[in-house]
């Protein structure tokens, strides 16, 4: 049985301050922002076990660990969404278009997808393990270490030791996740996440 409820502005924040330990400010200047937006903010209490969560115009907030067979995926049906966990993440894949606080470890057994136009991030306060970070333009950070095979990055990946380079080009990219012009191989992030949600876990060709 799912454990959420709808909470206040209020509570959301005291809750924050009371178990955040890390980017309070942050998380509270975004539960503002986007509260006027969302108007709801959904709280999932204690370690929380779902096949697949997506975050549309709710936001929601996960006290504890937050544990997801198959994916994450935020933005649904919104132009911005907030997810913020208190704890830990294990996923096989976490697909971000807006803004992700995990205060805890963020696993992700296969792959890691943002895009943001460059303007909003992924924030961990722990570490990030994962297989492949597909970076199309959204800032994803780690206050922790980033350990990762393949990295392709637009816009910047780091870890407390720095920048993490990328070693995923283009024409390296399995062409499920491309669109080919005339010149060049081009990122393509719907391509992307439909080949993600079918189940691809193979992202530079052989």
């Amino acid at each position: 049985m799912e454990n959420f409820k709808e909470i206040t502005l209020d509570d959301a924040i005291e809750l924050v301050n009371k178990n955040a330990v890390i980017f309070n400010e942050d998380i509270i200047h975004e539960l503002e922002a986007n509260y006027e937006v969302a108007g709801k903010i959904v709280l999932y209490s204690g370690t929380t076990t779902l096949d697949n969560l997506v975050v549309g115009n709710d936001i929601v907030i996960v006290d504890g660990d937050l544990n997801i067979t198959d994916i994450i995926e935020d933005c649904e049906g919104v132009d911005s969404s907030l997810l913020i966990v208190l704890g830990n993440v294990n996923c096989k894949s976490l697909i971000t278009l807006s803004s992700i606080f995990i205060t805890g470890d963020l696993n992700a057994t296969n792959a890691i997808v943002g895009d943001s136009l460059c303007n909003l991030s992924l924030d961990v306060g722990g570490n990030i393990v994962t297989k492949t970070i597909l970076e199309y333009g959204h800032a994803i950070a780690a206050e922790g270490t980033i350990t990762v095979n393949d990295v392709f990055s637009f816009n910047a990946v780091q870890d407390t030791n720095g920048i993490i380079e990328q070693n995923l080009e283009r024409e390296d990219m399995v062409d499920d996740i491309v669109e080919i012009d005339d010149d060049e191989k081009m990122e393509n992030l719907w391509e992307t996440i439909k080949y993600i949600k079918n189940g691809g876990e193979v992202f530079r060709e052989a």
